[in-house]
């Protein structure tokens, strides 16, 4: 019988091999995880919208009515229409005597007084001065309160300015008042209708800045 040889005998520190390598496998997992967590994260990128939102459509604006379309529906003294024309001065409404005055008069009627009222109320947003002017025939006054025709186309404007002061409320600084007797004619006085048409009160909406200050100096 053999005997074993001693240098095949198992060495008793063999285990110490195996501990070592898997304490080195550790220590290169451990390594590997410490290096991974402390790298900087990098982060995403939020993704791009995929469309933009539609952008609002612009509507175009109708045109602001003029002041003549604002007027036009209150044109009338009662049952007697009132003239809207536009010249020189600007727009001008032309009140007729028949409907605004008794003969040889400056007291206003009630029906005068009802659409001086509207007027008023149509005319106060706009930024225009307004100018009330009389215009008389070329018949003289006989009797009555006044003894020129000066005189009655002034007092008629006046009383026309004096109404939209304190009953209409209108800003006395845009009035302003002037009598043209017989010297205005709207119409040859050759006919009882020509001088009906030149018997009015003329309320002026004047349409360009400084009229006003210009036309009283």
């Amino acid at each position: 019988m053999r005997r074993p040889n001693p240098a095949e005998r198992p060495r008793p520190d063999r285990w110490l091999v195996s501990y070592a390598d898997l304490v080195t496998l550790l220590l290169a997992c451990f390594a590997t995880a410490f290096a991974a967590a402390s790298e900087p994260r990098v982060e995403a990128a939020p993704p791009a919208p995929s469309a933009l939102p539609p952008a609002p459509i612009a509507l175009p604006l109708s045109p602001p009515p003029s002041l003549r379309e604002v007027l036009a529906p209150a044109l009338a003294i009662g049952d007697v229409p009132v003239e809207l024309v536009q010249d020189e001065r600007g727009l001008v409404i032309s009140l007729p005597e028949s409907a605004t005055f008794a003969s040889g008069s400056s007291d206003l009627t009630a029906d005068a007084q009802a659409f001086l009222s509207q007027l008023a109320q149509k005319l106060r947003p706009s930024p225009f001065d307004v100018r009330v002017e009389g215009h008389t025939d070329d018949r003289p006054i006989r009797g009555g309160s006044y003894a020129t025709n000066w005189e009655l186309s002034t007092a008629r404007a006046s009383a026309v300015v004096l109404y939209l002061i304190t009953n209409a409320a209108f800003e006395p600084a845009r009035l302003s008042a002037a009598g043209y007797g017989e010297f205005h004619p709207r119409a040859a006085n050759d006919s009882p209708e020509n001088r009906a048409r030149n018997r009015r009160v003329d309320v002026v909406v004047i349409d360009h800045p400084g009229s006003r200050d210009e036309a009283d100096r």
